[in-house]
């Protein structure tokens, strides 16, 4: 008896030395970062961040008139990155917490001058996830990081937020998570295509005003560390063509340069093959589709629908592979198969510096159409019907 009062004096004093929680903050205590830009200034970094308030985060279920939830933006800069940081926390009033940060931005000055420095801090610092999505941007950040919510909506329900939703309903330019641009990075055959942000003024209205909306028009193409340019959405319009992400994309059939019907691809399978007998590498593509008709002007036939439709896509699939010839930017990254495929092939061209496209370095293009149905309507439903029916 004498030996259990002993041990349970002992446990009880053992239980003042524990910390417990008393350094723990409530939640309502931390300013919580959504989003961060980065860009490149005189000389300087220049940091933004996007915080976000808990209580515009949540669903609200209230009588009172919805309103845009604000966007806090916070700036720090800096010779280095941290120093950047540093002086963002400054004047912060709250401390704030990194592990919610879901998008970052990077300002073509920064893209220009060489992105390697922001991957030091960004990978070091383990509240910052590999799995927020990244994006370039022409426009000023302190712009691009403002609401563009729609009213009543979360202002983590956008573009920057969450761009798969709208890439799934139009599929153009993918957007793409930190951990595939880290690993496409560093591989040395790869040419990372980094979506670019832009702000369009004139699309939307609220109360019968305009009101700014995030859109990704372009990208910004970096090829083993370094800016190769940025590429406007009208030049890249076979790159749906050559990702086998595509969910769902649209086409214009045409004759004589009038439409005729339009298609929805929903399905793309694509199958890249290098040729190393010449002296520099070319290849074969033959891309799949599976799609359907989504609407008819004229009375067109599937043979013509089909066949309009695989020569549109094999033409823009080469126009803009040319555009990044033209510019000396693999916007394929044809390399990267020939780099997986005949690692030895490709070592050889890259010794003898012999791996840089040409016009004539894409030889073939094989496209195989299938239309999986026309929706609800039959594809001869454009005519009027005779009234008095088909004569006896």
């Amino acid at each position: 008896m004498k030996c259990m009062r002993i041990t349970s004096a002992i446990l009880l004093l053992a239980t003042t030395l524990l910390s417990g929680c008393w350094d723990q903050k409530s939640i309502q205590d931390l300013r919580y970062l959504s989003a961060m830009g980065i860009d490149y200034i005189n000389n300087e970094y220049v940091l933004y961040a996007q915080s976000t308030d808990l209580s515009t985060v949540a669903k609200q279920e209230s009588s009172t008139a919805l309103q845009s939830p604000p966007a806090t933006i916070s700036i720090g800069k800096g010779k280095t990155l941290q120093s950047a940081f540093d002086n963002l926390q400054k004047n912060a009033q709250v401390p704030v917490f990194l592990g919610f940060v879901s998008s970052l931005v990077f300002h073509e000055r920064l893209l220009q001058k060489g992105i390697i420095t922001s991957h030091d801090i960004m990978n070091r610092y383990g509240l910052i996830r590999y799995t927020k999505w990244v994006f370039g941007t022409r426009e000023p950040i302190d712009k691009v990081l403002s609401s563009h919510s729609l009213v009543g909506f979360s202002p983590l329900d956008s573009l920057l937020h969450q761009p798969k939703d709208v890439y799934q309903q139009r599929s153009f330019i993918e957007p793409i998570q930190f951990f595939r641009f880290i690993s496409n990075f560093w591989e040395p055959s790869s040419t990372v295509l980094l979506p670019n942000l832009t702000l369009y003024e004139r699309s939307w209205k609220e109360n019968n005003r305009f009101i700014s909306r995030l859109s990704i028009d372009g990208i910004h193409a970096i090829h083993r560390g370094n800016w190769q340019g940025y590429f406007p959405g009208r030049d890249l319009m076979g790159i749906r063509w050559m990702n086998n992400d595509t969910e769902f994309a649209g086409l214009i059939v045409r004759q004589n340069n009038t439409p005729k019907a339009t298609m929805r691809i929903e399905h793309v399978q694509l199958d890249i093959t290098p040729i190393t007998t010449g002296e520099h590498p070319r290849y074969q593509v033959n891309v799949r589709l599976k799609g359907f008709v989504r609407e008819i002007m004229n009375a067109v036939t599937p043979a013509f629908v089909r066949k309009n439709s695989e020569e549109q896509v094999a033409e823009q699939i080469r126009g803009t592979f040319l555009k990044g010839v033209k510019a000396g930017v693999d916007l394929y990254s044809l390399e990267e198969s020939l780099f997986k495929k005949d690692y030895q092939a490709w070592r050889k061209y890259e010794i003898r510096k012999r791996n840089k496209l040409t016009p004539d370095s894409l030889t073939q293009i094989q496209v195989n159409m299938y239309l999986s149905d026309s929706g609800k309507m039959k594809m001869g439903s454009v005519k009027y019907p005779d009234p008095l029916g088909p004569n006896e």
